[in-house]
């Protein structure tokens, strides 16, 4: 972490700043936005465009920017990871939820993506890509509000540096020093969270075995005393339980293998705290989003063979 050229300003331009959630966790008097919003330099005359210009340059709308801080991390997730992970909006409110509130997608591709922020669209965020790099703005209304880079270094398979530069607009003074903690903090946090979901995917991605037609489980008798049991099966973990009648309940999102979890509104819907995407167990079916492609697989049969139970393909 470097603070040392906070001080530093740029009538010039990863990540947004502190909203929803996180902006009432901190309180009106130390949120970022209510700094900024509240500074007499916070308008900026002409409109910010929705589809930023020379976007891949740096301050291309010429607004009084503070470089407040940059953030230095080793992300232990290879670089392809990594960019799955900063083209992967959908995650923002779920696996980031005490930061985002909401977030609903404008438009999306090779050179990045741009999202709505705010169910009355008078917020949006919009992320471009670089060959190394990458650079998010947020803006409010037709006001940018901050500009973002971040720099990104292969260190070997597993492993990628990064470097973020925060660049704030109407920032006073003497608050400088405020944001940037405040930022690092923020940013600290949103990586350990990124770190840990792609290093669990990675995980999944590497142990996946082959398909497979059918498997024993285990004895009976001994499975049936340490009930709920966990195993793996054709690409997917289940989790065996016994109801009447033997029950499996799948544990990995066919979306991009993140847990399923029971939602708060049905077992027998399963949600992945990843992307939010709900799955219902019996059809396999995406309930949501609407958009989905993925859906679960047939679940597989239970037979007892001997004392023993086995699992067969669907």
């Amino acid at each position: 972490i470097d603070v040392s050229n906070r001080s530093r300003k740029w009538k010039v331009p990863k990540g947004p700043m502190l909203i929803g959630r996180e902006r009432r966790k901190l309180g009106l008097s130390q949120s970022p936005l209510h700094l900024i919003e509240m500074s007499s330099y916070s308008r900026y005359g002409e409109a910010m465009p929705v589809l930023q210009v020379n976007a891949l340059t740096l301050n291309p709308n010429a607004v009084a920017m503070t470089l407040v801080a940059t953030y230095r991390r080793r992300v232990h997730a290879s670089l392809e990871r990594v960019w799955e992970n900063v083209l992967d909006w959908e995650h923002l409110p779920h696996l980031h939820d005490t930061s985002f509130d909401y977030c609903s997608l404008d438009e999306a591709g090779l050179w990045g993506w741009r999202v709505w922020s705010a169910p009355d669209k008078s917020s949006h965020i919009e992320l471009c890509v670089d060959a190394d790099q990458y650079v998010a703005r947020t803006y409010a209304g037709s006001d940018q509000q901050s500009e973002i880079w971040t720099k990104l270094d292969a260190v070997d398979e597993r492993a990628t540096d990064i470097e973020v530069s925060f660049y704030l607009s109407g920032v006073p003074e003497e608050k400088v020093g405020q944001l940037g903690e405040a930022m690092l903090r923020l940013y600290t946090r949103l990586w350990d969270e990124d770190e840990s979901m792609m290093q669990e995917r990675q995980r999944r991605l590497d142990q996946r075995p082959g398909r497979e037609q059918e498997k024993i489980i285990g004895k009976t008798a001994e499975l049936a005393s340490h009930l709920p049991v966990t195993f793996e099966f054709d690409r997917q973990q289940y989790e065996l339980r016994f109801d009447q009648s033997w029950r499996l309940r799948p544990l990995i999102c066919p979306h991009l293998l993140g847990p399923l979890e029971p939602s708060e509104q049905s077992d027998s819907i399963l949600r992945c705290p990843w992307h939010g995407y709900e799955f219902d167990v019996e059809s396999g079916a995406c309930l949501s989003p609407s958009t989905a492609t993925c859906k679960l697989k047939p679940l597989p049969l239970i037979e007892e063979r001997d004392g023993s139970l086995w699992v067969l393909r669907g």
